[in-house]
């Protein structure tokens, strides 16, 4: 039986695009199939599913960057928030504390002090 724990991981990183994909295509439709329903049900699902093909697709994401430069007045209003979210999120996984870096590079610096000093010979006997 196939499961996702006998999978390796770089089976699961090619699944997951397509997989993200297709959900986000069928969440879309979903949105679209509860247009008629009174309230606000539609709207969200489309935004969602939006969201996620934009993640997953390369062709998807072309197209709304030239729609969005095309036509800024009109697409800036419904995904603008979310472009301005995604600078400032990847921004912050970007920085690193100083202090975290400077423990990093101790532990890499005594790490190959030790093995400098085992690569040493050990004396004269």
């Amino acid at each position: 039986m196939l499961t996702v724990a006998s999978l390796p991981r770089v089976e699961i990183a090619r699944l997951r695009r397509p997989a993200l994909q297709a959900s986000g295509w069928l969440v879309m439709g979903l949105g679209v199939l509860s247009l008629p329903i009174p309230g606000p049900v539609s709207t969200p699902l489309l935004a969602v599913g939006g969201l996620m093909v934009l993640r997953s697709s390369v062709s998807a994401r072309r197209h709304y960057v030239r729609a969005r430069d095309h036509a800024p007045r009109l697409v800036r209003p419904l995904f603008g928030r979310f472009d301005a979210w995604r600078h400032r999120h990847r921004a912050a996984q970007v920085r690193v504390p100083a202090k975290v870096l400077a423990a990093a590079n101790d532990v890499a610096a005594n790490d190959s002090a030790r093995a400098l000093a085992l690569q040493a010979p050990a004396g004269n006997a």
